[in-house]
């Protein structure tokens, strides 16, 4: 060795240690992977005197790297460009590798193809080395050359210790991403259950208010609340089990209506189409179906032996192609009914509040064959 190549072997050498204080310093500070990856890049290519330098994301799902960031490539390239992560590939046989793969002369290279956009910026020469992640590689840190050159010991041992450093960043970042996140939704999700409690409290405010005292004892009165608070527990419960906090309502009519038919399932014949309704749909939908089996019950069709009920629902269409979800609860062959002189909260219910509640129309029908309540309401979208 020369003193001239002594003195340039030092110089890169100083460079390259430089150039490893200067970007552990920024990834200590940096918060976005993008600006973490283009400065890798740049003080890479400073460090190494090497203009072309990128980083390749693996994404194993596709089976190929994306060019995720670079510097002095043609413009469309970085961010752009994609190479297969097979072994024929530069950056996926050092991959499969698990060490640098370094190539001094790519007209003479047999162990993998030199892709097209490689030769189109003159690369002759390369060197890849692994960026570790927490569970499986992050990608690859690649050099290009566009002279023939032999990379030394020290230029690889280099960019190892830099894509390490790099590898411990990415995760940083990572992290930091994923705590933000992670914030971010607990802030969504508090200010979502305070505004359901206050929705729910306000319910059960209305539930025991309006619950008609009259003509019932404590015990009566009492055990109607109670019924009307199983029946919004019910429908609650279902919302928090389920994904998305969405309902079918399938399962719920099986749920509130299971009591009135545990001795004879045909009793109430239930058919529906399997969709899915918001937690607030849920709600008035649950309180529904259980005051309509509980009037059944005390004064309809489930009264009597003979009776019996049938419950239906199906989406439809209107104008404007707003889909609506159209329910019909109707009583047969029970006791003969009339409209009450007077409306209690259970026909305020049926009638008023879950139609203003769900933005929909709801009527009930006193037919000489039984009792029959039609719901419809639009189906929010999942």
């Amino acid at each position: 060795m020369t003193d001239m190549d002594a003195r340039t072997s030092k110089e890169r050498l100083r460079s390259q240690r430089a150039a490893l204080a200067d970007f552990g310093l920024f990834a200590f500070r940096c918060e976005k992977i993008d600006e973490l990856l283009h400065r890798a890049a740049e003080l890479v290519s400073d460090a190494m005197g090497v203009p072309l330098v990128k980083v390749l994301e693996h994404h194993p799902a596709r089976s190929e790297m994306l060019l995720r960031s670079g510097v002095n490539w043609e413009p469309g390239v970085v961010g752009h460009e994609t190479f297969g992560d097979y072994e024929r590939s530069p950056g996926g046989y050092a991959l499969a590798a698990e060490q640098p793969v370094v190539s001094s002369d790519l007209d003479a290279e047999e162990r993998f193809d030199v892709p097209e956009v490689l030769l189109r910026h003159g690369v002759k020469s390369m060197v890849n080395v692994v960026i570790a992640g927490d569970a499986a590689p992050f990608g690859v840190l690649e050099v290009d050359a566009r002279e023939k050159r032999d990379f030394s010991e020290d230029d690889v041992a280099f960019l190892r210790t830099y894509a390490n450093l790099l590898a411990a960043a990415i995760e940083r970042v990572r992290t930091h991403d994923e705590l933000h996140r992670t914030a971010r939704e607990q802030g969504v999700l508090a200010r979502e259950l305070g505004h359901r409690v206050k929705n729910l409290l306000g319910l059960v405010r209305a539930l025991a208010s309006q619950t008609s005292t009259q003509g019932r004892n404590a015990k009566e009165y009492r055990a109607a609340f109670i019924d009307r608070l199983q029946a919004l527990s019910t429908a609650e419960s279902l919302v928090f089990e389920s994904s998305g906090e969405r309902v079918d309502p399938l399962t719920l009519a099986n749920e509130i209506l299971s009591p009135y038919r545990q001795d004879d399932p045909g009793k109430i014949a239930i058919r529906g189409a399997s969709i899915d309704i918001d937690s607030r749909q849920a709600r008035m939908f649950g309180l529904v179906l259980h005051e309509l089996a509980t009037n059944a019950a005390k004064y309809g069709a489930l009264s009597v032996p003979t009776g019996h009920v049938g419950l239906d629902w199906h989406l439809e269409t209107s104008d404007g192609d707003i889909r609506r979800l159209a329910m019909t609860w109707r009583e047969q062959d029970g006791p003969a009914i009339t409209p009450p002189e007077r409306k209690g909260f259970g026909t305020r219910l049926l009638e008023d509040v879950v139609a203003f509640e769900l933005n929909g129309t709801a009527e009930l029908v006193y037919g000489p064959d039984g009792l029959r309540y039609d719901l419809t309401f639009p189906a929010a979208e999942a």
